[in-house]
């Protein structure tokens, strides 16, 4: 058993940013996370960040994409650190990993396809009822999302695991 605190991608993460650090000996924001207020498994003593830091690594990198960004841990982290930060590189590592959920995948092949995660399909049907004018793929805009995405490593992760 992997566990993420022991063996962790801490330098990785460390290396964006290495007062994210403090994040992870802390747990103040927990008070605040909507996540560990709501979701059974979790209260003050095993808040969500504890769990994300203590857990097996498998299973934090899928639960890590509970967290929505909210940045109620930014806002009251007495250590002045952005908590939200550590979130977003763990969900980089899980999304590397394949560890992301498969609608996260999906969405990252639609926008590589036709330049928005909105499928444009669906969308021009929905115009079309409202009586509106279709929307066009834009060809030059996808052309340069999938050069970001190449030069990013995000292209060839499409497709989840």
């Amino acid at each position: 058993m992997e566990v993420l605190r022991l063996k962790y991608e801490k330098n990785e993460i460390l290396k964006k940013d290495k007062a994210i650090e403090v994040c992870f000996k802390c747990s103040t924001c927990s008070k605040f996370c909507p996540i560990t207020q709501n979701v059974k498994k979790y209260n003050l003593e095993n808040s969500f960040v504890t769990h994300l830091f203590e857990t097996e690594k498998e299973v934090a990198l899928n639960d890590v994409w509970m967290c929505c960004a909210c940045e109620k841990c930014l806002i009251t982290c007495p250590q002045d650190t952005n908590p939200t930060d550590a979130f977003t590189n763990l969900k980089e590592i899980s999304y590397r990993e394949g560890h992301a959920p498969e609608t996260v995948y999906r969405l990252v092949d639609q926008l590589l396809q036709e330049g928005t995660v909105y499928a444009l399909k669906f969308t021009n049907l929905a115009r079309k009822r409202a009586g509106m004018k279709g929307i066009e793929k834009n060809e030059k805009s996808v052309e340069e999302i999938n050069k970001l995405a190449e030069k990013t490593g995000l292209k060839g992760k499409e497709g989840g695991k």
